[in-house]
């Protein structure tokens, strides 16, 4: 089972987006919270949004919008039941005007970015199902083209490679065409999926280009987020050395993306995400720990292992060296018993041997060994059997102690 983390933690910018027929004061209204949130000032985004929803004068599509823009802001900060909760009342709003169809498609397409981000798939393919029967009605290019990233990810994680592939380079060009600021996120997805596939080469190549991205257009959270990417690959590839330099290069970027300060008035997720990172941490230490464990165990059962299999082989070759010692005694005991009972002698010099044969049939003569004779001779022991064998057959012996004087 593959370690967790956050897959998308990024998906918020796409939240802004404009509408067909959205009221005019509606879209000023989107760019507003839009700027409000990408410089970090959160809480004005919620300061203005909260006079919408409690005022009696705004029409239910206007509450609709603001609570909806309420949902983006706190998705910035992570804090997914408050944007479940917003979305919630977003779609109550939105089901009080003329346009119910428009409502409950985006606000499936919303709660499909939630789940999404919090890994709950099964849900967020549930709804990108309905979508594509509804062949993303209402849904801007934009929030399709995130809709497809997603469909993507998901055949990856069911490992459909080639289609996740098809899946991503699609909506790739769809962001290309919009919004290629945003590129770093697929990039991100698309580097996982290089890596799952075994094309280290393209994924080196999506993290550098989503890095050149995330700087041109001053994106420190997709420089966080491909960084993280890159850090849980060579974690999963066990590759611990480039795993740690990468969780510094990570850590060295948070330092100047706090999501969670909001000048330190918004009740939102600072301790949380502190704490997770903290947690992170701890997490990466005792994983290594486990694994230095793991080694050092590892080592000591090998090298009790290797210390058992010497004292075997050597018991194995001391036990061989006495069976050749009494094999060669008994040998050297029957010759002696041959030759005492009058066995018939060779005449060596009415046969025609090389000077190597006499020179091998004297040694043995002396009561060498085929082992003493390769060292005298410096020779193997093959070589002194090959020699014996063709010796044998010219002599027309069967056995060495019939060349015994």
């Amino acid at each position: 089972m593959r370690q967790k983390y956050f897959i998308t933690l990024f998906f918020t910018f796409l939240s802004f987006y404009s509408l067909f027929g959205q009221p005019e004061k509606i879209k000023v209204l989107e760019n507003q919270i839009k700027t409000f949130n990408d410089n970090l000032q959160y809480e004005k985004s919620i300061a203005i949004l909260s006079e919408i929803t409690n005022s009696e004068n705004a029409s239910a599509y206007e509450k609709y919008f603001a609570y909806l823009f309420k949902s983006y802001t706190y998705k910035r900060l992570f804090n997914y039941t408050k944007t479940l909760h917003n979305l919630e009342l977003a779609l109550a709003e939105g089901l009080k005007s003329d346009k119910k169809e428009e409502v409950v498609n985006t606000i499936d397409a919303e709660k499909c970015f939630v789940y999404f981000d919090t890994q709950e798939y099964i849900k967020a393919e549930a709804l990108i199902k309905k979508l594509r029967k509804l062949n993303f009605k209402h849904l801007t290019i934009p929030v399709k083209s995130w809709i497809v990233m997603q469909d993507g990810y998901i055949k990856m994680l069911n490992k459909e490679y080639n289609l996740s592939e098809q899946l991503l380079n699609e909506a790739a060009a769809m962001v290309q065409a919009s919004s290629p600021e945003n590129l770093p996120n697929i990039f991100g997805k698309k580097m996982e999926l290089y890596n799952k596939m075994g094309q280290y080469n393209k994924r080196d190549v999506a993290f550098k280009e989503g890095l050149v991205l995330a700087k041109k257009y001053n994106k420190i959270k997709y420089e966080m987020y491909l960084y993280q990417v890159m850090r849980n690959i060579f974690q999963e590839n066990e590759d611990f050395k480039n795993a740690f330099y990468t969780q510094k290069k990570y850590d060295s970027i948070v330092k100047f993306y706090d999501a969670t300060d909001a000048n330190g008035k918004l009740e939102l997720a600072e301790k949380k995400l502190e704490d997770e990172n903290q947690k992170l941490k701890e997490q990466n230490k005792k994983y290594f720990e486990y694994i230095l464990y793991g080694l050092i165990f590892f080592l000591l059962v090998l090298l009790f292992f290797a210390f058992r299999l010497y004292q075997s082989n050597k018991q194995r070759r001391i036990l061989a060296e006495n069976e050749n010692i009494r094999i060669h005694n008994e040998i050297e005991r029957l010759t002696i018993e041959i030759d005492e009972r009058g066995n018939k002698k060779l005449d060596l010099s009415s046969f025609n041997l090389t000077d190597r044969q006499k020179e091998i049939i004297q040694l043995i003569q002396e009561g060498k060994s085929n082992k003493e004779i390769a060292n005298l001779l410096f020779i193997s022991e093959n070589t002194i059997k090959y020699h014996l064998k063709v010796i044998y057959e010219i002599l027309d012996i069967d056995h060495r102690s019939e060349l015994k004087k």
